[in-house]
């Protein structure tokens, strides 16, 4: 039985013993189909067992939480690592209909973003942003859901400083770059629920290589955070199976903005070598090039060739 799950049931013993015959029917609902209890309403839960809807409340309280919204929340970081995606949908079923699916969506980003906003620590942010600017080099790692806000993260961080590798992959790369290192690394590890065990097993190597860690999840009892030298907490409340990551996204850019002006000059010439890579490459549509495509065509000269014939055009 994990810890979690383990403390839940220790907390129904410690009390069973002084509960009414209606409180223990709830008792007993939770230690049989813990999980169904949670993707159940407080109405539900009253009428499968026969009790008044207060019941519940006090329920909860006498196992000492504030009340039926808290016990919610505890029940909730303990399911993190167990519902299934098809349970999750069947959560979802329970939730109200109100609005179309966009509405919802956005509601429920709204709601995260101002979750996140109200609860952020503007001291840990510094910190944490302080930590990725004095590592000489940086690892991003997020692998599944987590490998595109892993990606999102390190291209960013790629503009502004030397030294960022990004692995969504769990790559023998990396666990050879890891080992063989010698100077100031440090793995920023995202993951959340359902916790990929390759992201676990990626943030144990890094610690057992001396590598500092950074993690990002969504709550104390994440592995992530647990195995994490330092940590970010960041909750996700869905409104489905798909994982909402907005509000993830938004920290993510305020933290390579942080980044960006703790040392403004190198921030700079990292951005001017980003700029002047892609201008080389020709990487982005511009439409100073449209006339020297259509005179040349597509598998014509290369764009540097064409770049002396532009400048002499426009010199007249």
């Amino acid at each position: 039985m994990n810890s979690a799950k383990k403390d839940l049931f220790d907390k129904i013993v410690r009390v069973y013993p002084t509960l009414s015959p209606k409180k223990r029917r709830v008792a007993d609902l939770i230690m049989r189909e813990y999980k169904k209890v949670f993707l159940m309403t407080g109405k539900e839960i009253a009428q499968e067992c026969q009790v008044s809807e207060p019941t519940i409340i006090r329920f909860t309280v006498d196992l000492g939480f504030s009340g039926y919204t808290e016990f919610l929340q505890y029940m909730k970081g303990l399911l993190h690592t167990e519902l299934t995606s098809v349970e999750r949908l069947k959560k979802v079923n329970h939730e109200s209909d109100e609005g179309t699916t966009i509405q919802k969506y956005c509601r429920n980003a709204i709601r995260n973003l101002e979750n996140f906003m109200n609860t952020a620590s503007e001291t840990e942010f510094k910190q944490i942003a302080r930590t990725i600017f004095e590592a000489d080099r940086v690892y991003v790692v997020g692998y599944r859901a987590s490998a595109t806000l892993a990606h999102h993260f390190g291209y960013l961080l790629k503009k502004i400083r030397k030294n960022v590798i990004i692995d969504t992959t769990l790559s023998w790369e990396l666990t050879d770059a890891v080992n063989e290192y010698r100077g100031s690394a440090l793995m920023f590890v995202i993951a959340f629920p359902r916790y990929p065990r390759r992201t676990i097993e990626m943030l144990k190597y890094a610690k057992k290589c001396t590598v500092k860690t950074i993690g990002l999840s969504d709550n104390h009892k994440s592995p992530i955070v647990t195995l994490a030298d330092q940590y970010i907490i960041i909750d996700i409340e869905g409104v489905s199976f798909i994982d909402p990551f907005a509000h993830i996204i938004a920290f993510l850019g305020a933290l390579v903005h942080e980044i960006t002006f703790l040392d403004n000059a190198r921030a700079r010439e990292g951005l001017s070598k980003f700029d002047n890579g892609v201008r080389i490459a020709n990487e982005f549509y511009a439409d100073e090039g449209i006339d020297d495509q259509l005179e040349y065509g597509f598998d014509g000269p290369s764009v540097t060739s064409l770049w002396p014939k532009k400048k002499a055009v426009d010199e007249g």
